[in-house]
């Protein structure tokens, strides 16, 4: 992405917990941040995706479960996740902070030079990680160099178990080209075995410096894994063990059954490699290698006690030379088969008495014994002495190797430690510098929207916009003598007197009217520092309205100070002009202050309390350096010395924590962000709030000609509207009026009647027109309904009067077959004669099964009252207009829709609308009677 997601240094989290310092890095999904939880105060790093992420409710679901799972995974190579929220729209993890780089990073320094051993051990725990992960039924999906990050002490951190999760239920293929397992591109079921694979190429590529498949494009590479397996590591990388080719490239299978079955026969491999496979040179053997003795017996290793046997064998050897004769050269033989086989001790001979021939005899068999016994005793001694000399000289060595190696880790020791004081003391001083420009960015931030709030609201309220360096700042300066990198655009020095003459000037810290400043409210307590929090909310609230206070107050006493000027003599005038003119130009008058000096006053002071803080970091980085120049008071290579240089380390490392753990850097990193926010949203709402005020009036102006040229146009339109309606209602009577001339109705052509009546409607641009249209079709469905009652129930129906003694044995909807009972003669009657010819059988079947439906003894029975009084309307419509010509008819009709109105009084309404002509006053009057 071409700009941070979201602004570094700043707060973050729904309830405003975080405090992201710097962007570690970004990519097409989102962002990652090194931060701070402000509530339990420990480092952490914070992943946030993009806001298109978060306006989709499923992603965001899914999100939040996968972020839930991975927090339950606990091992210590995987990065814990600690929360989960949603901020801005953006939804976030916070997890554990590797600060060590991943594995990525440490490939790239050195491309195929890595260092084998460490390599294979970062893998090793990835697996062990997995294995992890495995047994809890993850599947990460992801396994790369980016996803392996490192602690403080190397140890690997595999990262994004919830975001891999996001590959299911997608027809995607997700994963990195050059790791991706083969049954993950041909989008076969994934298992522990995916993983593996990607942990394989990632092993490969980490140890030889290039991936194990590549290719021209991304579709390439991953088709690559398909046609076969990749090179040997060691074709690549000459130095790396078969071994190591062996246990990358059963990782890297093609067939995922050819792999290892589990993680546990996985981390077994590594550890054999581990062990003994990480160096194509033999091993050296513990003891030395045996030669062949004359003999063929091969000869032993040359220990300690091997020597003392060699050196007793060579002096019995030596004596024995001395000798001649068969026995001289037996002793000499046996002297050289002892080296290595044991001598066999001589039997010992039975006492005899002897002569002077057997004593000679003896002497000459088994030589002199006086001699025998001065040879051993002089092997004894110099076996003594040999011991003895060997132990002195073992001592002394080892005494001088001890030293030496003490010596060597005494300056080993002394070299890392200066190396410790020296980064401490130069990080130090890049933190001091680092915020020595926070500060003066506060500053800036301050500044802008100052200049542009001056150009556009009054000059009487534009000099109150920037106030004075506040207490804070001053007591600052003066208690460390420092004073800002750089105040108000101009060069610091280093006297407490540079803020009074870096400040701004008195015309634009005081304002233009006789009389004292604006009053001060009280100073923040230490809870209320901190503006996020509760406390520091309720006193920048409780601060504001003290301002807007004091600013009415001020400008109360303008009013009244003008209205004296204005009446007094000319001498009290002339010495109030001086006052007024402090700015330069004739003071603009304004009724009500504007919220925005309030405001930029409170920016000011934040500002200003971020330099101070700025100047306390400042002194403290100042001390820090200035202890950590006694390291060049240590002198020599002796522990003392070494131990000093650690003591001295320790305390500069503790001196940099409480600096960075101080309140003054949070509140420079958090003012930063506020200001910015505060004073953009202060431009633009005071902008907003002049607009408004200047086109207030030729907005009342045009709007009360608009709202005549409105009242206007409604009344016309009204008019235009009765005039449509009356037309509309017109053209709807005369419609059925027309339908009823044209015979449509004598025809029972129910059909053309709804059809022209429809047409009618939807032609209809007034409701009123659409409501009297619906009337007429009313009053030709009340007729049909009518008709249909009859064609469903007439049949077995016995009739009376004119047709007395006929049945009728068939209805249906163009005519009626009817029978006498005496002949069974049957005889159609079409329903349109049936009408005209037989109005009182009509009457007598509407009584039977209109009238009277609502009686339990009813043929056919109506329970609904609505129903039934429509089909009463109907009725008496079909007696008014299809038997209009019978005598008696129209009488009958009102009959039957006054005993409507008096059985259902609600229906009056609508009898009315059909029936106009009717007059409902004496069917009120018989309800009145009953």
């Amino acid at each position: 992405m071409s700009e941070q997601l979201i602004k570094t240094p700043g707060i973050f989290g729904e309830n405003g917990n975080f405090l992201l310092e710097r962007e570690l890095g970004s990519g097409g999904m989102g962002g990652v941040y090194m931060g701070r939880d402000k509530m339990l105060d420990r480092p952490v790093a914070v992943k946030v995706m993009l806001r298109e992420f978060g306006s989709n409710a499923a992603f965001v679901e899914k999100f939040k479960k996968e972020a839930q799972s991975a927090a339950r995974l606990i091992h210590p190579n995987i990065a814990q996740v600690y929360s989960y929220g949603i901020c801005d729209g953006m939804p976030y993890i916070a997890m554990e902070l590797a600060p060590g780089g991943s594995l990525y990073s440490m490939m790239n320094t050195n491309p195929g030079k890595t260092d084998v051993a460490r390599v294979i051990k970062i893998c090793q725990q990835v697996a062990q990680a997995l294995q992890c992960a495995s047994d809890q039924g993850f599947v990460h999906g992801d396994v790369k160099p980016e996803n392996i990050l490192l602690d403080a002490n190397g140890n690997a951190k595999l990262v994004d178990f919830g975001l891999a999760a996001m590959q299911e239920d997608t027809d995607e293929i997700w994963g990195t080209p050059y790791y991706i397992s083969p049954e993950k591109v041909k989008k076969e079921q994934v298992d522990f075995r995916s993983d593996m694979y990607s942990l394989g190429g990632t092993l490969y590529h980490a140890l030889t410096g290039v991936a194990p498949f590549e290719g021209s494009d991304s579709i390439a590479v991953v088709k690559k894994r398909l046609e076969g397996p990749p090179r040997k590591p060691s074709e690549v990388r000459p130095d790396l063990t078969p071994a190591i080719d062996g246990l990358v490239m059963k990782m890297l299978a093609l067939n995922r059954e050819d792999r290892y079955p589990s993680f546990e026969a996985l981390l077994e491999a590594f550890k054999e490699v581990l062990t003994s496979g990480l160096t194509n040179s033999p091993a050296k053997p513990v003891a030395a290698p045996a030669t062949a003795a004359p003999g063929g017996a091969p000869r032993r290793p040359s220990s300690m006690r091997s020597r003392r046997t060699m050196m007793l064998r060579r002096t019995s050897g030596a004596a024995a030379l001395k000798k001649t004769g068969p026995a001289a050269a037996g002793a000499e033989g046996e002297g050289e088969d002892a080296e290595d086989t044991p001598r066999p001790l001589k039997k010992h001979r039975r006492p005899v008495i002897r002569t002077d021939d057997d004593e000679y005899e003896d002497e000459e068999e088994g030589g002199s014994v006086g001699g025998k016994v001065a040879g051993v005793i002089a092997l004894v001694i110099l076996l003594v002495a040999g011991v003895i000399g060997g132990l002195v000289w073992y001592k002394v060595a080892d005494a001088k190797a001890r030293a030496a190696e003490e010596q060597r880790q005494i300056s080993t020791g002394i070299d890392t430690a200066r190396k410790a004081i020296a980064d401490t003391m130069l990080n130090a001083a890049k933190f001091a510098d680092e915020f020595d420009a926070f500060a003066e960015r506060a500053v800036q931030e301050c500044q802008k929207p100052t200049d542009e709030l001056k150009r556009i609201i009054p000059e009487d309220q534009g000099a109150l916009l920037k106030p004075g360096p506040t207490k804070e700042l001053l007591a600052a300066i003066a208690a460390t003598n420092e004073a800002p990198a750089q105040a108000d655009g101009q060069a610091a020095t280093n006297a407490p007197a540079a803020a009074a003459t870096n400040a701004p000037p008195a015309a634009a810290v005081k304002p233009a009217v006789t009389g004292p400043a604006l009053p001060k409210f009280r100073e923040p307590t230490e809870d209320e520092m901190d503006p996020a929090s509760p406390e520091g909310e309720k006193y920048l609230k409780e601060k504001k309205a003290f301002q807007e206070e004091q600013l009415r107050k001020l400008k109360e006493k303008k009013a009244a100070g003008g209205a004296e000027n204005g009446g007094g003599a000319g001498e009290e005038k002339k010495d109030d002009k001086p006052e007024n003119a402090a700015n330069g130009a004739e003071e603009k008058k304004s009724d009500q202050p504007f919220p925005a000096v309030v405001t930029m006053i409170e920016l000011w002071e934040r500002a200003y309390s971020c330099q101070a803080s700025a100047v306390r970091i400042r002194h403290s980085v100042r001390k820090l350096l200035k202890k950590g120049e006694e390291a060049n008071d240590i002198k020599g290579e002796t522990r003392e010395a070494m131990d000093k240089l650690a003591e001295l380390s320790r305390v500069l490392v503790d001196m940099f924590d409480r600096i960075k753990a101080s309140k003054d850097v949070e509140n420079v990193k958090s003012g930063i962000g506020h200001i910015k926010n505060r004073g953009e949203k202060t431009v633009e709402q005071t902008v907003k709030r002049l607009r408004i005020q200047k086109l207030e009036e030729e907005r009342k102006k045009k709007a009360e000609a608009e709202a005549a040229a409105e009242v206007a146009r409604k009344k016309k339109m009204e008019e235009e509207r009765k005039a449509t309606v009356e037309k509309e209602t017109a053209s709807a009577k005369d419609k059925f009026a027309a339908i009823v001339d044209q015979g449509c109705f004598r025809q029972l052509d129910w059909k053309s009647a709804l059809r022209m009546l429809n047409s009618l409607k939807a032609g209809m641009t007034t409701p009123e027109g659409q409501i009297a249209a619906d009337l007429e079709i009313r009053k030709v469905n009340d007729m049909k309904m009518v008709h249909d009652i009859f064609i469903k129930h007439l049949k077995g129906y016995a009739f009376r009067g004119r047709l007395r003694n006929t049945v009728v044995d068939d209805v249906n909807e163009k005519e009626l077959v009817i029978y006498r009972k005496a002949s069974k003669e049957k005889q159609k009657i079409p329903w349109q004669k049936f009408y005209r010819d037989y109005p009182g059988n009509l009457n007598e079947i509407i009584n039977a099964f209109i009238v009277n439906a609502r009686l339990p003894s009813a043929r056919h029975k109506i329970t609904s009252p609505l129903e039934w009084a429509n089909a009463m309307s109907g009725a008496a419509l079909t007696m008014k207009l299809v038997c209009s010509e019978v005598n008696g008819a129209l009488e009958r009709a009102e009959t039957l829709v006054k005993a409507t109105v008096r059985e259902f009084p609600d229906y009056e309404k609508t009898a009315k609308e059909i029936f106009p002509d009717v007059k409902f006053e004496d069917a009120a009057e018989e309800n009145e009677e009953k």
